[in-house]
């Protein structure tokens, strides 16, 4: 049983500070304590805890927004060490990881909480290390995805990728594209699969790679092992290069860097609904199986 909830919420949205209230008043009435983050806080002019901080004080984290709001309170859980779940309420478009709507909220918050009727999945994550020359000068951890490409202009970009698996090194390609996709089950879902990456079972263990419009075509995405350690390096000196980490953080970088992708030891831990599962997701997101006969009127 879950007794402290912190919640992190999108602010804005339309009427987030009636939703807020509606949901702290809802929570303590099912004799649950709830500790609201610094924005959430905000919106009804009350003080809250700073995000980075806030899962040192609950069990478990309710979001409220989209799904760049779900990574942004996943990497704050990871930052913590504490090993807590995460609740996700959309707010936002699609919402892959904030999968339950607006409208189903409260009748998932009583399956969790009076019927205790809930899975909770366990996501991989990749660590991420920068390199310039032999000095580490960034260690990240991401939830969906890294990604190098080509800032302000467009321009093709070289990109050397090695693949070290099961204590070999492997050449893998140098990929002339727009850019690079390294992504998680989780993030495959995301800017992988508008590159045309495939998607995968979010529970799997394995790392995608996937160019962002490859000048060769037949460069395809490659589903790798779990354990594989990719390096990334560009191949020549490009103006204005990227290392975008979970589409929220960014560095430039130059061919002097090198980029380090591999598992990370941590995962992050999601509450799902007992009475859906990732194809009821997948289905209502992308309007799978849905067909729109339209009249014509002459």
């Amino acid at each position: 049983m879950f007794e402290k909830v912190g919640v992190i919420a999108k602010t804005k949205v339309e009427n987030i500070d009636k939703i807020i209230k509606q949901l702290v008043s809802h929570l303590k009435g099912l004799g649950v304590e709830v500790v609201l983050g610094e924005e959430a806080a905000s919106v009804l002019n009350e003080n809250g805890i700073e995000r980075h901080k806030l899962a040192g004080y609950v069990d478990m984290i309710l979001v409220l927004g989209g799904d760049g709001t779900f990574i942004s309170a996943a990497r704050s859980v990871n930052e913590s060490k504490k090993d807590i779940p995460i609740l996700g309420v959309n707010l936002g478009r699609m919402g892959f990881l904030t999968e339950v709507p607006l409208s189903e909220m409260y009748r998932v918050l009583d399956s969790v909480f009076i019927r205790n009727e809930y899975h909770i999945e366990e996501r991989m994550m990749l660590d991420v290390k920068l390199y310039e020359g032999d000095e580490l000068i960034i260690k990240k951890t991401v939830f969906n995805d890294a990604v190098v490409n080509k800032g302000a202009l467009a321009r093709i970009v070289p990109l050397r990728v090695k693949a070290r698996i099961s204590s070999n090194i492997y050449h893998v390609a140098v990929y002339h594209a727009d850019g690079l996709i390294i992504s998680t089950p989780s993030g495959s879902t995301a800017y992988n699969l508008a590159a045309g990456g495939p998607i995968i079972y979010p529970t799997m263990d394995c790392v995608v790679i996937t160019p962002i419009c490859p000048h060769t075509l037949s460069n395809r995405p490659l589903v790798l092992p779990v354990d594989a350690e990719l390096t990334v390096m560009m191949d020549e000196e490009i103006d204005d290069v990227m290392a975008t980490l979970d589409g929220q953080i960014g560095y430039r970088i130059t061919k002097k860097h090198r980029m380090v992708v591999g598992k990370s030891k941590r995962k992050i831990k999601i509450i799902t609904q007992r009475d859906k599962n990732y194809f009821d997701v997948l289905r209502t997101k992308l309007n799978w199986e849905e067909r729109k006969i339209r009249s014509l009127k002459c």
